[in-house]
């Protein structure tokens, strides 16, 4: 298994207002009676680095797999 692998974006999205919010932190609702309107939603690829499980790069997610995959690959490369 390479150390950095592409994995696909993800983000909360609520669908009347449009704003997003980190999957990695708490859910952006406070009971699933009031859940209604968020849902998971791919935004683009990044990269996850495997040996020390961290997810995303510093930098916004990339549109296609392909240039996330060039930048693992460079990163593989070291």
């Amino acid at each position: 298994m390479s150390r950095f692998e592409v994995i696909e974006s993800r983000v909360w999205l609520h669908a009347e207002s449009g704003r997003k919010v980190s999957i990695y932190g708490a859910v952006p609702y406070r009971t699933s009676a009031t859940d209604e309107g968020w849902a998971v939603v791919p935004q683009g690829f990044t990269i996850r680095d495997n040996h020390f499980g961290t997810v995303g790069c510093g930098r916004p997610p990339f549109a296609t797999r392909e240039k996330a995959q060039a930048l693992a690959d460079k990163f593989n490369a070291r």
